[in-house]
This record gives structure tokens, sequence and C-alpha cells, in this order.
């Protein structure tokens, strides 16, 4: 490939926040909401797309959504993340690798999202996963050779399962952000998010 990969970032955020109490997408990361914080990383760390898988909820309440970005709908509540992921790989077209980070990964940095676009561009045929001290976590980014795969029933279970059958293809990203490992899903993960931002 001669020019650089076209990255589309995904942010499934159509959960219901059950173990939150509230509409996690929502809560305050440094002065935006959590969604937005996640995105603007994205953007900043070299996504050239971002799609938002929002339920219907989340995206009535985004009175002012984040900007340059795609909102796709997910209005099934029985579903999981790699049904958001699909919805958002329909949606999308001409991408060279998808990029999923969750919005609850709000944690992450714009250097975290460097670190992983930059190692996808150097090996698009790779399937770019970061760690923080050894252990997996977001962004993941893998090649649109592997979308089919993403759709097909090898994946039911979840985006995991491409990894754990493919090592052969993994290339691990240390990135200096222990919230590339940490997802926001109870009021006390979001009290520790709050002491280090």
């Amino acid at each position: 490939m001669n020019r650089r990969p076209h990255v589309v970032a995904i942010v499934p955020a159509a959960g219901r926040s059950g173990r939150m109490g509230t509409m996690k997408q929502l809560l305050d990361v440094g002065g935006v909401p959590m969604v937005t914080h996640v995105v603007e990383a994205l953007r900043a760390g070299g996504a050239d797309e971002v799609i938002v898988v929002a339920n219907p909820k989340l995206d009535e309440a985004l009175v002012d959504p984040p900007r340059d970005v795609r909102v796709v709908i997910n209005d099934d509540p029985e579903t999981e993340m790699i049904d958001s992921v699909r919805l958002a790989l329909n949606a999308s077209a001409g991408a060279d690798g998808w990029l999923i980070c969750p919005c609850d990964a709000a944690g992450i940095t714009l250097q975290d999202v460097r670190r992983c676009v930059d190692a996808f561009a150097a090996t698009p045929d790779r399937i770019i996963v970061a760690t923080h001290n050894g252990k997996r976590g977001h962004p993941m980014i893998f090649p649109a050779s592997l979308a089919e795969v993403v759709r097909s029933p090898e994946c039911d279970g979840g985006l995991n399962q491409l990894a754990r059958n493919r090592p052969q293809l993994i290339r691990t990203i240390e990135c200096d952000s222990p919230g590339t490992v940490a997802n926001v899903n109870t009021p006390q993960d979001y009290e520790r998010l709050r002491d280090v931002t």
C-alpha cells in the first residue's frame, strides 16, 4: 500500500449502562460527555472518520454531538457490542482498517491512539491491539480483509474471537496510559477516572 491506510473508528455506545445506574455515555470527562471525550482522542490520534453507534435515548440526549462524527442507531436493547460494530461496518465503506474503541474507554489518550494508528499504517495486514503493562485493551484495529470474518458467526461471541483465532496476526502496541485497559462500568470506576483526569 503506497498511501497511508484509511482508518475508520467505531465507538460502540449503545449500551444500557446497567451497572452505572445512569447513562454513562453522558458522564462528564474533562468538561465534555464521555462519548465526546473518546471521539476527540480518536480524531486527534489519527482516525480518519468516526462512527458512534448510539441507542435512541443517547441520540436524543446528545444535544451537542461531537463534530465530524456519523451516528448510527442501534435500537435493539438486547444486542451486544459486536452487533453495534457490525452496524457500523455496514454503514461505512472504503476503510483499510477499522479501529474499535468503546465509549467507556474514557481514559485513553490521543498518544495511545496515535501509536496504534501508526502501527497499523506500518503493518496494515495485522490486527493491532493496545496493551498496558502487557494487558490487552483498546483501541484495537483490524484490517478490511477481516471484515467478513467480523460479520460471520465466528465473531458472534464478540470481537475478541477474531484475535484469539489468529495469534499470528496480532501486533501488540504498548501504551503508557492505563486508560487503554480500564473501562468505566460502575460509579467506582468513574470516581477512579475522575481522580486521574
